[in-house]
């Protein structure tokens, strides 16, 4: 058996590790935080939440259901959706350098990470492919440690992005366009593997 500190550095570990790889919400994070570290960390902190609510259904047992069928072929049309529309705002605003004019966070960027992470095959699959083992292995004493690596991940992601964005303000159009690029990409794929599926 753990002892409760190993059962919580486990946890922290597995959050980094859904938190951590490049992906949609990490592209999204890295747009908003060029507005302000607040805008990139609320982005990340939805996406976080949207978690939450897969712990939920991975201990009630209802991932699985999510995940086959119907379901998971909506699932792929909305996050496919999502994404194009994310990219094609994204790179239609990347040549407006933040820092000349007021500075604005964008609306409600804490309810677009949560949409991002709620409507993401990516993070579903993971609940899938790790949680479901995570939680059958630990069950709820897993919760602080995985919540606590996911969280520390979102500062320390968003604060290193608003670093390198402030001391390097001419680099902004670069990485909005690579986030535009990336967010275009998984829409692609999101789209051609609902096309797919009814193919």
């Amino acid at each position: 058996m753990l002892a409760s500190w190993q059962v919580f550095l486990t946890g922290a570990v597995l959050g980094v590790s859904i938190a951590a790889p490049p992906g949609p919400v990490n592209a999204a994070a890295a747009y908003q935080v060029t507005k302000s570290w607040l805008a990139g960390w609320m982005t990340m902190l939805g996406a976080t939440t949207a978690d939450g609510v897969f712990f939920i259904l991975t201990y009630l047992g209802l991932t699985a259901l999510i995940a086959s069928g119907e379901a998971r072929d909506i699932l792929f049309v909305v996050g496919g959706a999502l994404m194009l529309y994310l990219s094609y705002s994204t790179l239609r605003k990347a040549k407006h350098v933040p820092g000349k004019g007021p500075v604005r966070t964008g609306k409600y960027p804490y309810f677009l990470g949560l949409t991002m992470g709620l409507t993401n095959p990516f993070q579903l699959a993971w609940w899938i492919a790790v949680g479901v083992g995570m939680i059958s292995t630990f069950g709820l004493s897993i919760v602080a440690g995985f919540f606590a690596g996911i969280l520390v991940w979102t500062l320390f992601f968003s604060g290193l992005l608003r670093a390198g964005v402030s001391r390097y303000r001419t680099a902004y159009p670069v990485l909005a366009y690579a986030s535009g690029a990336i967010l275009l990409g998984f829409a692609v794929w999101f789209l051609y593997a609902a096309i797919s599926s009814l193919a």
